[in-house]
């Protein structure tokens, strides 16, 4: 017995067959999920930048008042960052120099002219080299200021000869 096909009966069938096959070959089937915490950690440091103004005390009468001066400290710290700011006892320190205390003297050429730097603007806190005589800084993440105040005592050196005198302090800014 012959069986009579129809063409277009027969095609639609292989096409519905050939596309019952990519489905099932391309869709993804999933049963089940799982979930996992990925940890993303940082640590960050305390860190600190520092400019510093100068001090000029103008002109001085050894044989009259005392002559007043002040400069800055710029420092900018980690938010909450502890540092400790000191201050040497310059490139010609006094002869009695102590590391708590520091005798601090302009020059030129081999005369000196004696001075000193302080923390607030009595004249009370000398602002010192070590840590104990420092001044701390909290870092806020912005510019704090801090200032130092210098003295050149009326009449005590009223034996320093006419000149121009300088002194170099080097600032030290630890955190």
């Amino acid at each position: 017995m012959k069986t009579k096909f129809n063409q277009s009966k027969l095609k639609l069938a292989i096409v519905s067959a050939i596309m019952a096959c990519s489905a099932g070959l391309s869709a993804s089937s999933y049963a089940a999920t799982t979930t996992a915490t990925m940890t993303v950690s940082s640590s960050v440091l305390t860190a600190c930048t520092m400019t510093t103004g100068d001090l000029a005390f103008g002109a001085y009468d050894p044989t009259g008042a005392a002559v007043d001066g002040t400069a800055t400290i710029t420092s900018t710290c980690t938010l909450g960052g502890g540092a400790v700011i000191t201050l040497s006892q310059g490139t010609n320190p006094g002869i009695d120099s102590s590391d708590t205390t520091p005798l601090r003297e302009m020059a030129d050429g081999a005369n000196r002219l004696k001075y000193n730097l302080y923390a607030d603007d009595d004249f009370l806190t000398v602002f010192g080299n070590t840590e104990a005589t420092g001044q701390n800084v909290t870092g806020t993440g912005s510019a704090v200021t801090t200032t130092v105040h210098g003295k050149i005592v009326g009449s005590e050196n009223a034996g320093t000869p006419a000149g121009t005198y300088a002194d170099g302090v080097l600032v030290t800014l630890t955190y």
